[in-house]
């Protein structure tokens, strides 16, 4: 893709662009060993699949209940990919904190696992990420459905709630699209490059993936 190309493509698009270029590059790393681009992509195209046929698409959120891992991230480009929009959960926030952002935020679904899930509100629909979670998905299923905008929501973030009630922040995929552009006019990497940012900090999480580098939880250059 061109400057202007990039511009006018998603966040999740641009990711899938740079995984053909270099499928077998490491892109996130940790104590769990390395996963590359190609294999982040297979495992986000397979859980964006299963999320559109649980009904998400352009401006529905996707729940995001996860230890920090790589399916931590393939949880959050999934939800992209399927034309929606990720919502982090943290893990330290008390139930009622998490009750209150749920009903608030609506999201479609909660992507978490069986341990986790049992701290989420009753009826909460969940998509439980297993170690062999791929092998619980169906196969097939709707195609790419309806393509989101640069307008569309690609994240909510929500504040702490230390001063009050916590607010939902709307990240359209506009936002950081420019944002990660203007970066990458400043200091560009590439593959093989060590970034220095935690890939867990919800705005930087995908600029690293977008270009080939390498993300770490904790890590720095």
């Amino acid at each position: 893709m061109n400057g202007e190309t990039q511009e006018n493509a998603l966040l999740h698009e641009l990711f899938e662009e740079q995984a053909r270029r270099t499928p077998q590059a490491p892109a996130v790393v940790g104590p769990w060993g390395t996963t590359t681009y190609g294999e982040l992509d297979r495992r986000t195209g397979r859980l964006a699949a299963h999320l559109r046929r649980l009904g998400v698409g352009p401006d529905v959120t996707v729940g995001v209940y996860m230890e920090r891992s790589p399916e931590f991230v393939v949880a959050c480009l999934a939800a992209l990919r399927a034309g929606g929009a990720f919502l982090p959960l943290e893990l330290a926030y008390p139930e009622s904190m998490i009750e209150e952002v749920l009903a608030d935020a609506g999201p479609r679904v909660v992507v978490t696992t069986a341990e986790l899930g049992e701290n989420l509100p009753e009826g909460a629909e969940k998509v439980l990420l297993s170690d062999d979670w791929e092998a619980g998905l169906s196969e097939g299923g709707p195609g790419e459905g309806t393509r989101p905008t640069l307008d569309s929501l690609a994240f909510v973030s929500y504040s702490s709630g230390t001063t009050g009630k916590p607010k939902g922040i709307a990240n359209p995929h506009r936002a950081a699209v420019r944002s990660y552009a203007w970066r990458f006019g400043l200091v560009d990497y590439g593959p093989g490059d060590v970034v220095g940012c935690n890939v867990f900090f919800i705005w930087e999480m995908l600029r690293p993936l977008l270009r080939g580098g390498q993300s770490a939880p904790s890590r720095t250059t």
